[in-house]
């Protein structure tokens, strides 16, 4: 008599064809390319354009962009361009941690408050909810003045802030992954938990989690700026976009523009750039994480 063997489920991995889905929506192609553009020059700029952002250079006080100084020069001779290029680095940088720290504690967080559910999904709730009830910038002020004004202390509030976002969105994700029919057909089989949540269930939540990386990362650098601004974010001699334009801000109407309107220049790519790409993303990407017919 011959053994039947058991049926083996299959769960098919499905590909998203990110390259093809590329070469389709080429706007959010060039947008991906200036973004990528401004990152590696804000990374790599300081490598070739050697000059010190706090050399101090009394000489050369305030003098309009020239190509010596292709940015000009501030009021106490620093170059601008030096400083545009240490200060984007500082607020990338700075953006990148916030996204990141908030992306790992949350989907960490998500899955299992997602899983476990009972008295885990209760605790991560109240969490969420209380750190929401302040607002990020309100949030990030009390922690850099507790600690000491800086962008470690900035770093740290705005991280703590944005892990609510992550964990809401990606915790309904796992519950609805939870119930659908390869999900629960590989736990009655006896798989492992934690099997189950890195195989079946965390490669459906990347979509999702680069699409809010997307949006933290511009708010981010755009609250480090606003905080810079008040004076709680990068110190001196530490150049940074808001930092920037608080000390140029009193020469703009006398006709030294460049001071602020070039770090203000590049606050506003960043963060335009980075939304266009979320919420193009966000169009072409079904509930369910797939790339869809780009219009």
């Amino acid at each position: 008599m011959t053994a039947i063997a058991a049926p083996q489920i299959v769960v098919p991995v499905r590909r998203r064809p990110f390259r093809s889905f590329l070469r389709r929506d080429r706007a959010l192609t060039m947008t991906l390319s200036f973004l990528a553009a401004l990152i590696v020059a804000t990374l790599i700029g300081p490598l070739v354009w050697r000059v010190q952002p706090d050399a101090i250079n009394l000489g050369a006080v305030l003098q309009s962009p020239s190509l010596g100084h292709p940015m000009g020069t501030d009021d106490t001779g620093r170059d601008v361009l030096a400083r545009v290029l240490a200060g984007g680095r500082t607020s990338i940088l700075a953006g990148l941690t916030i996204a990141l720290i908030g992306a790992v504690a949350g989907c960490i967080a998500a899955l299992l408050a997602g899983s476990m559910r009972g008295w885990v999904d209760t605790l991560f709730t109240w969490l969420t909810n209380s750190i929401l009830c302040f607002p990020a910038i309100l949030l990030a002020m009390a922690i850099a003045m507790a600690l000491q004004p800086g962008v470690t202390a900035v770093v740290i509030g705005l991280s703590l802030h944005s892990f609510p976002w992550y964990m809401r969105t990606l915790r309904g994700e796992v519950m609805r992954l939870y119930g659908q029919d390869f999900v629960r057909s590989t736990v009655a089989l006896g798989a492992h938990p934690a099997r189950v949540l890195f195989r079946h269930v965390f490669p459906h939540l990347v979509p999702i989690m680069i699409l809010q990386m997307a949006a933290v990362f511009g708010a981010s650098v755009l609250s480090l700026a606003a905080l810079g601004y008040l004076g709680l974010g990068a110190q001196p001699p530490t150049a940074e976009w808001g930092e920037m334009i608080t000390d140029g801000q009193q020469f703009f109407l006398t006709g030294q523009w460049w001071i602020a309107g070039f770090p203000g220049l590049g606050l506003l790519l960043a963060v335009s750039l980075t939304t266009m790409i979320a919420d193009r993303a966000r169009e072409v990407l079904d509930p369910r994480g797939e790339f869809i017919q780009a219009k």
